[in-house]
């Protein structure tokens, strides 16, 4: 009975060690322009290359201006667009010994932001809230757009799968399910469908150049020797 219980005990303390918690970071790769960041209340502060920020912070970017966020290996890299709002809302990572969980929400409730995720595990979560719904991505790169009165779709997917919440101001909540390629855009009027080729080339250029700018770049550690080694559309 001592033993059994000396077992459940150290099974107890071994199960909250397994998966451990710890805050995501955003980290600013590039800002052109000019373009600010606040927290909890705290006055906006010019948001400069190197700052790190965690969940809670908003950007905002001024006219001609963009900010590129680093957001883990997994999670990827953000563009934000000029005159835009951007909030972290939440950035969690999950280690559990066998997998990465990673929690991303964030919401853009005024601008436009493009970007890059790589394949995320079942159990990661990575959410975008805008005014008229909610969109779920995995493994996708694309972009969000919820600037009122502008002609480009709300939503442009180039690869992977996407998954939107619809839910209009008084309107009825619909969920649509996108998959590219081909490159595919919604428009709430329209719904799903093949994306413009010139929707498509800008998405593409600014996904492009994010990706090549917030992504670090590793390199090898040194070693002694110098030689070289040898549209779809579910509505539910």
């Amino acid at each position: 009975m001592i033993l059994l219980i000396i077992l459940l005990a150290l099974i107890g303390v071994a199960a909250p060690l397994s998966a451990q918690t710890t805050p995501g970071r955003a980290e600013v790769r590039s800002v052109k322009g000019t373009a600010a960041w606040s927290t909890n209340g705290v006055p906006a502060m010019p948001l400069k290359v190197g700052t790190v920020l965690g969940s809670g912070a908003t950007i905002t970017t001024g006219t001609n201006s963009t900010v590129d966020l680093f957001l883990g290996v997994s999670a990827g890299v953000i563009r934000l667009a000029e005159s835009s709002t951007l909030s972290l809302d939440s950035l969690k990572i999950t280690e559990t010994g066998a997998d990465k969980k990673v929690e991303v929400q964030l919401e853009l409730p005024d601008g436009e932001m493009y970007f890059n995720v790589n394949k995320l595990s079942k159990a990661s979560r990575y959410e975008i809230k805008m005014p008229t719904g909610v969109a779920g991505i995995r493994g996708t790169k694309g972009s969000f757009n919820s600037r009122p009165g502008n002609t480009r779709p709300p939503i442009v997917l180039l690869e992977g799968t996407l998954v939107f919440v619809h839910a209009p101001l008084n309107g009825q909540v619909t969920t649509y399910t996108l998959k590219a390629p081909p490159a595919v855009s919604f428009v709430p009027e329209q719904g799903v469908q093949i994306a413009a080729a010139v929707v498509v080339q800008l998405a593409v250029n600014q996904v492009e150049s994010v990706t090549q700018s917030a992504t670090p770049v590793s390199f090898p550690p040194p070693t002694q020797n110098t030689q070289p080694a040898e549209p779809v559309l579910t509505n539910h």
